[in-house]
């Protein structure tokens, strides 16, 4: 493995500035070599304060980048979102796994080496293992403090490892560094268990906690960094995946993997009490949250008008994801990848406004008809159950009502597919679409929301010949409603970063622990009722009681595990989440085995463009769960053994 042993070359370590973890300025100095085995240029990085400071932040530049479109796999190696040609996107490293181009000699998303997109996350090993053999010996810092550096730097460790083991299944531990004058062949280190390395990181976590400070005092300049807030969410999310299917008694082909000596990686034996443990650190998190004044977010509405009740849900759920200040709801902050106004472009269709013509919103992003029906009906059911939807002609044209029930959501007297209307308002607050309307500040009341065309011929419609929306669905989350359209035409963004948790996700994760475990309960209910609440909908059962073809669905522990999954998929829809959710529950093969569908954008006339279009039959095989290694890395390393079916 490359990044085990430091080598006696100099490793060059770029400082990242303050202002990506902190919000301080940025920079990136290269006076500091990291050398291990100098030890005057070692001293220097912890020779005072300010040069640990800089190394603490070189600890947190390894994490993943929430906003990098081309190197997130949440955003575009699953079902999500779909681009429009291979060719214009070749680069997408993400958006070819999901095209089916991942390999076994040179992986795509690489983590592992740190290439074809990804960080390297055993470089943020190596470096946060130098940082705790040095840090002790800063002369200019208090014990407190180092302890609470040291900490954060012990979570950042445990996070990295399972950031490795989440993509490519049982990893080697990588608890120290490995002395340059170590016998050749000690860094071949092999995979170490599924159980050995799940209990390394949440060991790990434990032993940061109590000098972590319990959540940030100075919000300009330490938002981002690890608290007590995050350490325990964290660990719950760890445990959520070690009880999931994925991890706990799979017998599937990508668990049937064995080290060279025969060592098995997996047990696939099916243990209760990991969902136990699950179910605890949820409850402890939520607990501790809660003490500390986080709640699930509601918009506050500005500028003197009285909204309806449904853009008060609506904006409910836009701003739980995309707005930053005053939202307690947000536990981790990713800072350090923030969605500026290019990368808002992305997911915004062009002239969503008569003025919005920059060049900057391309609206390339694109939604597919695959998470569109996920979404409930208006009375919190799937569409498929509920018995007052028309689900057989969900395809069908309809004509919207002008009655209030429908004016503010989409463009009265258009013609639109009937899966558009009634729907729940998440559905609304997610997607943009045509006949749809979009509610912007600068638009002053949700009556005065903007009508959005997205037929060939529409002002929102393709006019790019490379960059434009390919399914007729986009990101209503990736619009703030503050972002303003000037009289240059220029569209000004508020910037925001991505909640990595946020307390709905803790919420629904300690529902499913609890369902796993006991099955139905009050407890239970409550938590996914409470989310569900924040939208506008009725409780789980009262709602499958009043509107499903299966009322006593949550009445049985795998109807109320489809109900979570369900819930979790329109809650957290395009943020990134439903990728990894998909896996750990093992779900991906069925899922992913469905063809990509999306309206036929190249027609002007209605009853041309609503009807559903191929744009990709995908491929997905057990192997795919887990990334393989490269052919340089377990030509490096022999006792690395490949992961199962590569």
């Amino acid at each position: 493995m490359q990044t085990y042993k430091i080598m006696k070359t100099k490793f060059k370590t770029c400082i990242i500035g303050l202002g990506l973890i902190f919000g301080l300025s940025t920079s990136c100095n290269k006076f500091l070599d990291v050398v291990p085995d100098n030890a005057p240029v070692l001293d220097q990085a912890f020779s005072m304060r300010t040069m640990a400071e800089r190394y603490l932040v070189t600890c947190y530049s390894s994490l993943p980048e929430s906003f990098s479109v081309q190197g997130n796999a949440g955003l575009l190696s699953g079902d999500e979102f779909w681009l429009s040609s291979e060719a214009t996107y070749s680069g997408y490293h993400s958006w070819r796994i999901a095209l089916g181009s991942q390999n076994g000699d040179n992986p795509l998303l690489n983590a592992w080496d740190g290439n074809n997109g990804a960080k390297g996350y055993w470089i943020g090993i190596t470096n946060c293992n130098i940082f705790l053999e040095n840090i002790m010996r800063v002369p200019d810092m208090t014990e407190d403090e180092k302890l609470m550096w040291t900490s954060e730097v012990k979570f950042l460790k445990a996070y990295y490892h399972f950031l490795l083991l989440r993509q490519y299944g049982p990893i080697p531990i990588r608890d120290n560094n490995i002395p340059i004058y170590d016998a050749p062949g000690s860094s071949q280190l092999a995979r170490n268990t599924v159980e050995e390395c799940f209990n390394y990181i949440v060991g790990q976590i434990d032993d940061a906690m109590e000098n972590l400070m319990d959540d940030v005092t100075a919000v300009n300049s330490e938002t981002g960094r690890i608290t007590k807030i995050v350490a325990k969410a964290m660990k719950a999310e760890i445990l959520i995946h070690a009880a999931s299917p994925l991890y706990n008694g799979n017998t599937g082909v990508e668990a049937s993997i064995t080290n060279v000596d025969g060592t098995k990686l997996f047990n696939q034996t099916y243990l209760s009490d990991k969902w136990q443990k699950a179910a605890e650190a949820c409850k402890v998190a939520i607990d501790f949250a809660h003490q500390n004044g986080k709640a699930l977010h509601t918009w506050t509405p500005t500028g003197g008008f009285i909204p309806q009740a449904s853009t008060q849900y609506q904006m409910n759920i836009r701003e739980a994801y995309n707005e930053n200040t005053g939202n307690a709801e947000i536990l981790w902050l990713d800072t350090k990848s923030t969605a500026s106004g290019t990368i808002q472009g992305y997911f915004m269709l062009p002239r969503y406004t008569p003025n919005a013509t920059t060049g900057t919103l391309l609206g390339f992003m694109s939604a597919t008809l695959n998470i569109v029906e996920k979404f409930y009906s208006k009375n919190g059911v799937p569409i498929e159950e509920d018995i007052t939807y028309p689900y057989t002609s969900r395809f069908d044209l309809i004509t919207v009502p002008s009655t209030d029930g429908y004016k503010y959501d989409l463009v009265a007297g258009k013609e639109t597919a009937r899966m558009n209307l009634d729907r729940e308002n998440r559905f609304y607050g997610t997607l943009m679409f045509d006949a749809g309307r979009v509610f912007m500040l600068q638009a002053t009341s949700d009556a005065n929301a903007y009508n959005i065309d997205l037929k060939y011929s529409g002002t929102s419609g393709k006019v790019d010949p490379n960059q434009y929306n390919w399914t007729g669905y986009a990101s209503k989350k990736h619009y703030n409603y503050r972002g303003t359209v000037g009289a240059s035409n220029a569209y000004t963004a508020r910037v925001f970063g991505h909640p990595v948790m946020r307390l709905a996700n803790l919420y629904l994760y300690y529902a499913e622990a609890l369902n796993e475990l006991n099955g139905p309960s009050a407890e239970a209910y409550a938590y996914i009722d409470v989310v569900r609440k924040r939208s506008g909908l009725p409780g789980v059962v009262e709602a499958w009681q009043k509107y499903s073809s299966n009322p006593t669905k949550p009445s049985t522990k795998e109807g109320l595990r489809q109900i979570i999954k369900s819930e979790r998929t329109s809650e957290f829809a395009l943020e990134g989440i439903r990728f990894w959710d998909l896996r750990r529950w093992r779900d991906a093969v069925k899922e992913y085995n469905s063809p990509i569908l999306g309206w036929d954008i190249n027609q002007s006339a209605a009853g041309s463009y609503y009807r559903t279009k191929l744009l990709y039959t995908r491929s997905f095989m057990e192997r795919d769960y887990f990334w393989p290694l490269s052919l340089n890395e377990r030509r490096r390393n022999p006792n690395l053994v490949q992961a199962a079916g590569w």
